[in-house]
């Protein structure tokens, strides 16, 4: 087991308009090429350090996407494809290459589009339960975010203390491995101003207006210029009964794994679109049957 501690750092992106936003990237050293952990909407990177803990010497690399973490903050409008921009950007600024990638939804669905922007940069990629929707899903409707329930989730706390103590006990969280969680709270707020409380460092609003950002975009007609193996983990499908902010049914096409050249599929009915925060031992075992 790796008793690595991570250096972390900011790294400066310019997207060719004179705009630019720093991302916040912790980095384990190790031995052999890259391994790249891209997080979900709404978490950070730190949420997968029991996964690097058990992964042994690996030099791995976990980015906080902007609008969580440490990263910088931008104002709506938001996409799927602004967050994939950023990673493309991260990856040709650190000059990544052999690249092995693990994404979990919104996180899964980014590292697609870098790697269909960059096939040569990548070698393997594991998506869990990936936000991909169907070929025929509607454009997102522009609505008020802040008449989404996701923004009406409390957002100021006394400790992460607090905030674990109370999800303990909520549904998913409550599913969720101990440490896992511990993480999530631990580094998924920051100071807020001199009130001497914390506020999540994604916040609620900002949440809600990032699902409501996301699509497709163009992404599943470059699915066929990656090149590197892909496999995916798909979990239990939604049905009927299913509350529509139910996060816990799977949320990708189940078509995916034909539009990508060579790619696998594991169905896990058992799991939920938590996968990485219920079961990190299993993420682990996925990680390393990767060849190196």
């Amino acid at each position: 087991m790796s008793q690595n501690r991570p250096k972390n750092y900011a790294v400066r992106l310019h997207d060719g308009h004179k705009k630019s936003t720093t991302l916040n990237v912790y980095e384990w050293q190790g031995s052999g090429p890259p391994l790249l952990l891209v997080h979900a909407a709404g978490f950070h990177a730190r949420v997968w350090d029991k996964v690097i803990a058990q992964l042994g010497d690996r030099h791995v690399y976990a980015v906080d996407l902007r609008n969580h973490g440490l990263s910088d903050n931008s104002a709506p409008p938001y996409s799927f494809q602004l967050f994939g921009d950023d990673l493309v950007a991260l990856i040709e600024a650190l000059d990544l290459s052999d690249i092995t990638a693990c994404g979990h939804s919104m996180g899964g669905h980014v590292v697609l589009q870098a790697a269909s922007s960059l096939p040569h940069r990548f070698k393997h990629i594991l998506l869990l339960d990936p936000v991909i929707f169907t070929p025929d899903s509607p454009d997102p409707i522009e609505t008020d975010p802040a008449k989404s329930p996701i923004a009406a989730r409390r957002n100021e706390w006394a400790s992460a203390d607090e905030m674990f103590t109370r999800f303990c006990s909520l549904s998913p969280f409550s599913e969720w491995d101990p440490q896992v969680l511990r993480d999530y709270c631990e580094y998924g707020l920051l100071p807020k101003s001199e009130s001497g409380l914390f506020e999540l460092a994604c916040p609620p609003l900002c949440e809600a207006a990032i699902y409501q950002s996301s699509g497709n975009g163009l992404l599943l007609e470059q699915l066929s210029s990656i090149t590197a193996t892909v496999k995916i983990l798909r979990v239990k499908e939604r049905t009927k009964d299913d509350a529509p902010f139910d996060f816990r049914p799977s949320a990708t096409f189940k078509g995916l794994v034909g539009l990508i050249p060579g790619a696998t599929e594991n169905y896990l009915p058992q799991h939920t679109h938590f996968i990485p925060m219920e079961d990190p031992n299993l993420v682990t075992k996925e990680i390393d049957t990767l060849p190196r």
